[in-house]
């Protein structure tokens, strides 16, 4: 098997478009790394660079010891499922399982049997001799995992492989990929825009937007403490409440949250209140999960929110309510992005000049006319998960103790301005 290095990665397209923006991420031996985030931010292309199916604008890819950026895919020992499967609609299953053997040099029975035992365990042996046509979307995509592990590959690439399954494929074909590719050790990149899917599968997740790599880290980590505004609302369902707050520093040094009409105070044993002092009078965005909320009765108590009750919604095993209380939310969509970001690069330039070239075009990022982006804040409810068994009523006044301790503070730019450390 082997690790993966990516140092400094960028692509641009034809066209000016910069797709992958100077991306460097470590996967290790073995790991099972998610490529996360929205269509359209840089992770297929980044995937295909790895296969070498695209070309590096500038940067290096390793393989272990071994630069690989100019080498050919063959030479690369990489295999890749794409979305669709990509199947040889003329040969039957164990034809095209075995076809990467017949290749590289294996006899034919040696690689028939190879073939069928990896079918045994991929639950398709009883359809070897059947042609992809027949065959249902997880099928057929159980052969594409198949002929892209047979031969044994030290790197698994695996673009958005369940997209096209309805659910209950997914859940199980998800369980299979997970299961098989830490049983045979083998290094995984696997790209989804769907966290569960990254959550579930990952031993660390890598969140990507517009090019970049946002955070790294465990599923825990990145969904419990996440680096960003766009990483705290990418995760979740419901989507987390992020809201537009101002840092006050009271006359005893406690660190209180102003919402506008309403504020919430930091206990003194919060660690976070030293980090905090430091940002008095700057507007800041306060991230809080729907779970961090519970309803009160007493309006005595410290640190609530109060609001009114305007949609309620049983979800079985839960309750979501809606709750209108003034105060500004903000999109995680267009915290910290300015526009596109767009480079020409003389054609076959070695990547050292290509590197200033997207060095120079960088700051058009914050430079974007204000009046082309989309809005960043609004007005909106927060979103509050209650028990199934909870009796609200539409239009009621309704009061919110909340979990401070469960709360995360980003500047504008949506980079977290109160971690301790991860």
């Amino acid at each position: 098997m082997t690790a993966i290095r990516l140092d400094g990665v960028s692509k641009v397209f034809e066209g000016e478009h910069l797709a992958v923006d100077e991306l460097s991420l470590d996967v290790a031996d073995g790991e099972f790394m998610v490529l996360l985030g929205p269509s359209g931010c840089g992770k297929t292309t980044l995937l295909r660079m790895i296969a070498g199916l695209e070309r590096v604008t500038a940067g290096e890819i390793w393989f272990g010891r071994t630069n690989g950026t100019r080498l050919p895919p063959k030479d690369r020992q990489v295999a890749m499922v794409f979305q669709t499967g990509a199947l040889y609609p003329n040969r039957t299953v164990r034809e095209n399982i075995m076809f990467p053997l017949q290749v590289a040099g294996h006899g034919d029975d040696a690689a028939s049997s190879t073939a069928a035992g990896l079918a045994q365990i991929l639950s398709i042996g009883s359809v070897l001799d059947r042609m992809p046509r027949t065959l249902s979307g997880g099928q057929r995509q159980r052969v594409a995992i198949g002929r892209a592990l047979v031969r044994r590959p030290n790197v698994f690439l695996l673009d958005e492989p369940l997209s096209n399954l309805d659910a209950t494929m997914r859940t199980e074909l998800r369980q299979e990929i997970g299961a098989m590719t830490r049983d045979l050790h083998v290094t995984t990149l696997y790209v989804t825009h769907d966290q569960v899917e990254a959550l579930t599968l990952a031993d660390r997740i890598a969140v990507m937007r517009d090019g970049r790599i946002e955070d790294v880290g465990t599923p825990a980590q990145v969904y419990n403490d996440p680096a960003t505004a766009f990483v705290a609302g990418f995760l979740g369902a419901p989507r987390i409440n992020l809201l537009s707050a101002t840092v006050r520093v009271t006359a005893h040094h406690r660190v209180a949250l102003d919402f506008g009409t309403q504020s919430i105070a930091l206990p003194p044993p919060d660690r976070r209140s030293l980090v905090l002092r430091h940002h008095d009078g700057a507007q800041v965005i306060v991230g809080a999960r729907s779970n961090a909320f519970r309803v009160i009765t007493d309006e005595d108590v410290a640190n609530q929110l109060s609001g009114t009750l305007r949609a309620f919604e049983f979800h079985g095993q839960q309750s979501i309510a809606f709750v209108e209380c003034g105060i500004e939310a903000v999109n995680p969509d267009h915290v910290g992005r300015t526009g596109p970001l767009h480079a020409v690069p003389p054609q076959d330039a070695p990547s050292s000049v290509l590197t200033r070239v997207l060095s120079r075009v960088r700051p058009a990022r914050t430079t974007a006319p204000p009046e082309l982006l989309p809005p960043t804040h609004r007005r909106a409810d927060l979103v509050i998960e209650l028990p199934a068994e909870a009796d609200l009523k539409r239009g009621s006044r309704i009061h919110l103790a909340l979990d401070t301790a469960r709360i995360h503070v980003f500047d504008q730019t949506g980079h977290r301005v109160d971690r301790i450390t991860r």
